[in-house]
């Protein structure tokens, strides 16, 4: 093996390590039933960042180079694409959380006699950070209005369906698809 390879094996499983502790930190946190903070919320943050594009990236480059995207937001990418405009398309479109960090605590302090760091990291997993449009996050805020008068945690797959977003995922450099999940929608 190269060296090379061998520094980036170790760096890797140097950041899984640090991404594997903080999710420790929020299992014990929740079993003691704290309340969420900043410091909760932004472990969240850190780890979603991570678990989306393998690094903890700043908003901005997670929106450049996160493998999820609505269909609007790639359309728009495109259209900016086009133009030479990344600026562009980075001030009309915003990360969002599939699974809201409200909801995902909420189920933390639910479950957190039975949590294991992997349970944790699978549910994060299972809703990535999504690429959407400014207007597609409004229309998620007012599904999220509706949907909380029902219950009082939000089911994330709800939530994409109710606002009629496609998710597409980047299977390649530069190939995207819809994203075979329980919130799409299909064509």
């Amino acid at each position: 093996m190269s060296v090379r390879r061998t520094r980036m094996n170790e760096s890797q499983q140097k950041n899984e390590a640090q991404i594997d502790r903080r999710i420790e930190f929020l299992i014990n946190e929740a079993q003691l039933g704290a309340t969420r903070d900043q410091v909760i919320t932004y472990a969240f943050r850190v780890i979603t960042n991570y678990l989306s594009v393998k690094y903890d990236a700043r908003s901005g480059k997670l929106r450049r180079e996160c493998h999820y995207r609505s269909k609007k937001a790639h359309a728009l990418y495109l259209e900016y694409l086009k133009r030479s405009d990344l600026k562009g398309w980075l001030d009309r479109v915003t990360n969002e959380h599939q699974y809201p960090i409200k909801d995902a605590w909420e189920w933390m302090i639910k479950e957190r006699a039975n949590l294991s760091v992997q349970s944790v990291k699978d549910r994060l997993i299972r809703w990535p950070v999504v690429v959407v449009t400014e207007d597609e996050n409004k229309e998620l805020r007012e599904v999220d209005k509706e949907l909380r008068k029902v219950a009082p945690a939000i089911q994330p797959d709800q939530r994409y369906l109710k606002a009629k977003i496609k998710v597409l995922e980047e299977t390649k450099p530069g190939q995207w698809r819809l994203r075979k999940s329980p919130n799409q929608i299909s064509d």
